[in-house]
């Protein structure tokens, strides 16, 4: 054998030699990840909850999703609508229970701090009973509408400024003329009215509850919502419930804002009611969508307020029972 051959033999044991150790390692890696799930499969689940939002701040009125990610232990489920504490005091749009978890829609409806209480929600074991998994509150920044100094933002003009020439002057004595016309027509109107015998009656009005508990009642029966106006359906509802509002305490709640009524409002059974009207403004001037279910459970709710405060009023409920009276 010459020296090439015995050369070329010796290269070949050592490369050989050197490649063990790394086929080994190859080995010992694949054999690695092909054990680790069997490792693992008997470590059981913690439980626990989640909460997230889906931003870090928001514009009052917006509508921001709460998303609630439930740990269950093994055999264990949520039930179709499951009872979520921490919420109190927000105004809740729709929920959702999707794959383990539950995304709520609430609506920014104030200025500065919007922050939940300590979460919690309840689950039932493989044996039906119920238990609660917790987690802590979460919280956004609430920003204006109007900028971030609301004192610099200026109205823009819906058009540009018109020129103001005293027209009036043209159409003066037309005016005058008409006016006098209509004077005269009062008088006459006045004095025939009141020549004639009038019909007494001794019936007062119905009382601010027995209306409003009766406009209620007809527009529910109305259908108006059934028939895919919930628009229309909560615009009504919320007039009816803010005129008794103004009759039982006394200011103009049909011409304020929510947030002006709940200025207002001094005792918790009437704040208790800023949430159905908190609603209603939801569905008037956004996309919300109530169920039937909503739909009835606001009516209701409204039926038990005037319940509730109709003996607030003068004379209390027993004022509706009085009967026409006619001579």
């Amino acid at each position: 054998m010459d020296a090439e051959t015995l050369d070329r033999q010796r290269m070949i044991s050592g490369f050989s030699r050197g490649m063990r150790p790394f086929g080994i390692l190859v080995m010992l890696v694949i054999l690695s990840f092909m054990l680790r799930p069997a490792a693992f499969a008997g470590v059981p689940r913690t439980p626990g909850l989640t909460a997230a939002l889906d931003r870090d701040a928001a514009e009052v009125g917006a509508v921001v999703t709460l998303t609630l990610t439930c740990r269950l232990p093994k055999g264990a489920r949520l039930p179709p609508r499951p009872e979520v504490g921490g919420l109190d005091g927000l105004t809740v749009v729709d929920r959702k229970v999707v794959s383990g978890k539950v995304k709520i829609r609430l609506l920014v409806d104030r200025l500065g701090s919007w922050k939940t209480g300590p979460l919690s929600i309840s689950y039932m074991d493989k044996a039906g009973k119920t238990h609660e998994l917790g987690t802590g509150p979460v919280s956004l920044r609430v920003g204006s509408n109007l900028g971030d100094d609301p004192r610099k933002a200026r109205l823009r003009p819906i058009r540009g400024i018109l020129p103001t020439r005293p027209l009036w002057k043209r159409y003066l004595p037309w005016m005058a003329g008409i006016a006098g016309a209509l004077l005269v027509a009062g008088c006459i109107f006045f004095c025939f009215r009141k020549r004639r015998p009038r019909d007494v009656d001794a019936f007062p009005a119905d009382p601010p509850h027995v209306r409003a508990r009766r406009e209620i009642e007809a527009l529910a029966a109305a259908g108006i919502f059934e028939r895919g106006d919930a628009r229309e359906f909560y615009f009504r509802l919320s007039e009816i419930v803010r005129r008794y509002l103004g009759a039982l305490r006394g200011f103009p709640a049909v011409e304020m804002t929510t947030e002006e009524i709940a200025a207002r409002l001094k005792t918790q059974r009437d704040r208790g009611l800023l949430p159905l009207l908190r609603y209603a403004d939801l569905v008037k001037f956004s996309d919300a969508a109530p169920s039937r279910a909503k739909k009835d459970e606001t009516v209701k709710q409204a039926l038990s307020y005037i319940e509730e405060t109709c003996g607030d009023l003068e004379g209390g409920p027993e004022t509706g029972d009085a009967r026409r009276i006619v001579p």
